[in-house]
């Protein structure tokens, strides 16, 4: 069977066995493919691995971040509070003597 895409570092691909996974990086050296499945299990292949699967290039699922715990928010509650000033600090070490 032929190898219809080389794997690329940060691409999605899926297996003849219907495995949706990711390229996250390649060892030329030992000719190894290090692979995370959809699920965020991290696999490893070998170059004659990834030919005899012949994997399909693919788009990026949509909901792709689902096990990789990204957070689309970046803000912090922190950044968003106007109240956080060096008085609002301080109420919460009240109580506590230094030493």
């Amino acid at each position: 069977m032929a190898v219809k895409d080389d794997p690329e570092i940060g691409n999605w691909y899926q297996s003849t066995s219907s495995l949706l996974f990711k390229v996250v990086a390649i060892d030329e050296h030992d000719d190894t493919i290090e692979i995370q499945y959809f699920d965020g299990t991290i696999g490893e292949l070998e170059m004659d691995t990834w030919e005899s699967i012949a994997p399909e290039q693919l788009d990026a699922p949509d909901d792709w971040s689902g096990p990789f715990d990204v957070d689309d928010d970046v803000s912090s509650s922190y950044e968003d509070d106007d109240n956080n000033t060096r008085k609002s600090w301080d109420s919460v070490l009240e109580g506590y003597e230094d030493n």
